[in-house]
């Protein structure tokens, strides 16, 4: 009788909570993808995310693909209502094809998502094209439009948060002091154009260490040279950093024992070839 009742209240009044929002899935060869959010707006932003799946085999690429591959391309095409956006990384793991070397996800994940509206009370939309690359035996093109509602009534969508919240704890923050520090980026060989990266990584066997440069840039990826006693130490080739206008950080993202930073180190001029 309640049910009925509230179907009736609704019917009359016209009103009833607006639904989660969720784009459909546009699916590509190895996979697919969507916009998904946990639902209304929590402390001045909507919390949305990028979900890839997957097929099994099938890998996408972090926000520097490494040696090779194409990086999540997310250009803004429309927006209603939208302050400002903000695309978070979980952390990604090193994968070698046999040829290359690369930083991947595998399986599936979601890049998280802030979203600030210009006047909290009204109702956002964000539409977005999406270009990506993924691989398996081959590599693949994807691309995608995706358009999001979002409004401050928004039911809560427990699975997409759930999934969006999973893949927001692997995303790279502060470290317990003492366990997880970047403590030096300095040249190793200035002739040469390699950096020598010194890590505190607590009682890790296995630390990771990933970089990206400013938009534009192509670097390798780090070479772990030494490990033990806490402290790790990596280099990387300086060839193909740039900057941009925006852009003057070399950004280091180090894992180890669960854990995992993001450490930004300013571009000197001489890193630069």
């Amino acid at each position: 009788m309640m049910k009925i009742f509230f179907l009736l209240l609704v019917m009359v009044l016209g009103v009833v909570p607006a639904q989660a929002a969720t784009t459909n899935w546009t699916t590509v060869q190895g996979g697919a993808v969507r916009l998904i959010s946990t639902g209304p707006l929590e402390d001045g932003h909507y919390l949305a995310g990028l979900e890839f799946s997957l097929e099994p085999g099938w890998h996408t690429y972090w926000r520097y693909p490494g040696e090779a591959g194409i990086p999540p391309q997310i250009t803004l095409t429309e927006k209603d209502n939208l302050s400002s956006y903000q695309v978070l990384y979980p952390v990604p793991e090193r994968y070698n094809d046999g040829f290359s070397n690369s930083i991947v996800y595998h399986d599936g994940i979601v890049l998280p998502i802030r979203i600030f509206p210009e006047d909290p009370a009204e109702p956002v939309r964000v539409s977005i094209e999406l270009f990506f690359g993924i691989c398996k035996e081959i590599c693949v093109p994807g691309d995608a439009e995706l358009t999001l509602d979002l409004a401050p009534d928004t039911e809560p969508d427990t699975l997409a948060s759930k999934l969006i919240n999973r893949d927001l704890a692997a995303v790279p923050g502060i470290a317990p002091i003492g366990q997880l520090a970047i403590r030096n980026v300095t040249f190793a060989n200035p002739d040469k154009g390699v950096l020598k990266i010194d890590a505190a990584v607590g009682s890790s066997d296995a630390p990771e260490l990933f970089a990206a440069g400013p938009l534009g840039s192509y670097i390798g990826l780090p070479v772990l040279k030494e490990a033990g006693n806490g402290t790790a130490q990596w280099h990387l080739s300086t060839k193909g950093l740039t900057t941009t206008d925006s852009d003057n950080n070399l950004r280091l993202v180090l894992t180890a024992n669960g854990n995992a930073l993001e450490y930004l180190a300013p571009i000197q001029p001489d890193w630069v070839q």
